[in-house]
């Protein structure tokens, strides 16, 4: 094991983050392919990462299922070991694959926590402000989701300010039981518009009041 091929490793899927979520999840809408092979060349890849980011983006307790990543990073990580080792020798070819594979999965991890966990500290914190601002304030920014670099590099990282989060895609950790936010995190988010429960009753008697204006 080569300790410096698995930290280049590490880095190269920060860079393949921030690059993947700004070029490939907010680029332009993919066509789909249709067969399992298909989707596992380069191109399916993207455009499977494009519909599945933009399904989140819209709702952001949907995640990809883990399978279809399991299946995307089985496809990726040998490939990338088997180019790397004529370049650079087997040793440091999987050293680089596994640092690779081991912060994609650490990024996996952290991404779905965000939205579904409180911060424990001040990473978590940071992280949460970082990527809730990129839901909610600005997705042509802030696209690196466990570290800042790439964004600091390309000038995509903006100062974070306080978030307006919609009651009904806020995280569940966000808010409590009248719909506010919980007081350890008011410095950085503020609730605005209907709950989700609120909306569809306001949906629901707005439909059931057109019905009775409705001439017969």
């Amino acid at each position: 094991m080569s300790l410096t091929f698995f930290a280049l490793g590490a880095l190269g899927w920060n860079a393949s983050e921030y690059l993947i979520h700004r070029f490939i999840g907010h680029g332009p809408k993919r066509k789909a392919v249709g067969s399992l092979l298909a989707r596992l060349t380069p191109r399916g890849l993207a455009a499977e990462f494009n519909r599945e980011h933009l399904a989140h983006h819209t709702d952001p307790t949907y995640f990809a299922p883990t399978e279809r990543k399991v299946l995307a990073a089985a496809a990726v990580v040998p490939v990338m070991g088997l180019a790397l080792a004529p370049v650079v020798g087997p040793r440091r070819a999987v050293s680089f694959s596994l640092g690779f594979a081991a912060a994609y999965g650490f990024y996996e991890v952290v991404h779905r926590r965000i939205h579904t966990h409180p911060p424990t500290g001040a990473y978590s914190r940071w992280l949460r402000r970082h990527h809730l601002y990129h839901h909610y304030k600005t997705p042509r920014d802030n696209h690196g989701v466990t570290s800042p670099l790439f964004d600091l590099a390309f000038g995509t990282k903006k100062p974070l300010e306080r978030v307006r989060v919609p009651r009904r895609t806020a995280p569940v950790w966000m808010l409590d039981d009248d719909g506010e936010v919980r007081a350890a995190y008011a410095d950085d988010y503020e609730a605005v518009g209907a709950s989700r429960p609120e909306r569809a009753a306001t949906e629901d008697r707005t439909g059931r009041d057109a019905a009775t204006a409705a001439p017969p």
